[in-house]
């Protein structure tokens, strides 16, 4: 009968003592996680946006079935971030009414904006540049180097790279 007694008593001391290990308060680990591309620019399967979080141009990747065009890709962000994005903090620094954006293949491609670029923020124009090089890559019309010839009706064209987080 005494064995029978001492087996639990040693076990509950055992899962009190815990191994010493001490209780500690919340540690901070940076902000939670968000939606980002896994690999790269794009993946199989999935198609890469640039919104904005914090202030900074980050990628974003949806699932895609199939092969969606620059001009597709700068379409959709144009939409602005879906309900499940937005609660995640991001957004878009571009104006839904842009208008038609079209991207040219080439070395390097080219992107012609039917507004003055004036108009756009410079996250605006990363998200679009970015946006648009990402589609272009997933769609083997790798712009070459990494950027693109930007015009505009208010100016000259411009090199211009992706510089997102």
């Amino acid at each position: 009968m005494r064995k029978t007694r001492v087996l639990p008593a040693l076990a509950a001391a055992a899962l009190t003592a815990a191994c010493g290990v001490q209780p500690t308060g919340v540690v901070p680990a940076g902000p939670g996680p968000s939606i980002r591309a896994t690999a790269g620019q794009s993946f199989l399967g999935g198609l890469t946006l640039y919104f904005v979080s914090d202030g900074r141009v980050i990628p974003v990747t949806r699932p895609s079935e199939g092969f969606i065009s620059p001009e597709g890709a700068i379409t959709l962000l144009l939409k602005g971030p879906t309900e499940r994005e937005a609660a995640q903090g991001l957004t878009t620094f571009v104006p839904p009414e842009v208008g038609r954006v079209e991207v040219y293949s080439g070395d390097p491609a080219s992107m012609v904006l039917p507004f003055p670029i004036r108009k756009l923020s410079n996250q605006a124009i990363n998200q679009l540049v970015c946006t648009a090089i990402a589609a272009s890559m997933a769609s083997d019309r790798t712009p070459r180097p990494q950027g693109v010839n930007v015009t505009s009706p208010d100016g000259p064209m411009y090199f211009q790279s992706c510089k997102a987080d």
